[in-house]
Formats: structure tokens, sequence, C-alpha cells
């Protein structure tokens, strides 16, 4: 059985019905909740947003100091439980799994040569590393993430060395949660993926704040990508 985490609050009636159906496709997911500063107290946090910044001077935005709460919750929860190399699932409230039966059947067999594993990442744009690929059927490839395409924390799994590190990397509030490339050691830590995506991020309007939608460049993200592609063929 899969275990592992979705992240959801009681006020996102919105995504009440995908959340439960998330829970009836996994039975060993369990509720998180959410953090949301602007609804709940939060120790610190007007003094840590009036200082933080990231990319390229933007302010860091109340839900995404949230979401990276969220996170290190269920992260220090795996450390404080795992007992073994296993693997445990986190996805979001909107997520939405596209092959059940896949992830169900290779789950463990795809994770157990990596720490930190990508079954989606950056809205269907990650790559892998092509001297790593390899198939897993006529759909499906897996192999090691090239990280600059590596973003969203919609439908990725770790263990406990995984957490250990991720918690260590953002103690200092510097970056969103899902930047993984601009944090984690790579050196350190085995980073992996599979596409296409097994799990997307669902259709609908950010719950962290209308500005976080505003930022999404898709024409950049098309650049990027095709950058992308071509240096992971090269790796």
């Amino acid at each position: 059985m899969i275990r592992g985490y979705v992240i959801t609050a009681d006020h996102e009636q919105a995504r009440l019905a995908n959340v439960q159906q998330l829970l009836s496709q996994l039975p060993g997911l369990k509720k998180a909740a959410a953090i949301y500063p602007e609804k709940q107290r939060v120790p610190f946090s007007s003094r840590i947003l009036a200082t933080a910044r990231h990319r390229r001077g933007n302010p860091y935005l109340p839900g995404e100091l949230g979401v990276l709460l969220s996170n290190r919750r269920i992260w220090m929860d795996i450390r404080a439980t795992a007992t073994t190399n296993e693997h445990f699932l986190i996805v979001e409230s909107d997520s939405q799994i596209n092959d059940l039966t896949l992830l169900q059947k290779e789950f463990a067999a795809l994770t157990s040569s990596y720490d930190l594993f990508f079954w989606g990442a950056w809205l269907g744009n990650m790559v892998l590393k092509r001297s790593t690929r390899s198939k897993v059927d006529e759909t499906y490839e897996v192999g090691e993430a090239f990280l600059p395409s590596v973003s969203g924390a919609y439908g990725y799994s770790l263990n406990r060395k995984a957490a250990n590190h991720l918690l260590k990397k953002t103690g200092k509030l510097q970056w969103p949660v899902d930047e993984f490339k601009r944090y984690i050691d790579p050196t350190y830590l085995r980073v992996g993926g599979i596409v296409p995506e097994v799990i997307t991020q669902g259709p609908g309007v950010s719950t962290i704040e209308k500005e976080a939608n505003a930022r999404i460049n898709w024409t950049l993200i098309k650049l990027l990508n095709i950058r992308n592609q071509l240096l992971a063929y090269c790796s």
C-alpha cells in the first residue's frame, strides 16, 4: 500500500470532491492540514514576509509561506516515523492521478533507486537525462530528473533521507518549496522522475493568491523547455 499525504484545508470546498477521490484511490494517504498564514496564526509570519524576497526581488507571498510550512510539517512526520527506505507520496488538494494502475503497481520499484521522485513536475515540462532513461512500458519512461526542469510539489515522493535533507535546506526562508532545484544538493540526493506525468495539477485557480497565477510566464517556460530538452539529451 502506498502511504502518504494529501495537503488540504476545510475551507477548500471546491476541491473537496477531488480530495475524497484521492483518498479513495489511495487508502494509504492521510489528510495533512494546509497552513494558511492569512487565515490562522503563524508565529513571526509578518516579520518573515516583510524581509523575504525571491525571484529577482518579488515578495514572498503568504500562501507560499503556507505551502512551505505545510510540506515541512509532513517532512518532519516522515523523519520522525519512517524506519526504512520507504517512499511517502505527497499530493495537493487539486492533484489528479492520470494512471492509478501504474502508480500502484510500480510505485515501490520505480522509487527504490531514488531519494526524491517526481510523478509530475513543472506542469508536464520535466525532462530526464537521456543516459539514464529506461522504459517502464509503451507509454512511460523513468530516469534521473534534469534538475533545472523540476518545479512543483503536486505529485512527488520521498524517503526519510530526503525529508531530513529538505528540512535542513529550507530552515531559512529563501525559495518557494516547489523550487527544489534552487536549494537541494543533487550530489547528495538521488532525484528521479517519470514522463509523461502520472500525477498532474488539476485545472482551477490557485489557492495561494491571484498574484501567483500572474507570475507564470508561459513563453519563458516554452523557451526554457527547449533548452532543457537539449541539455538533458546531452547528459
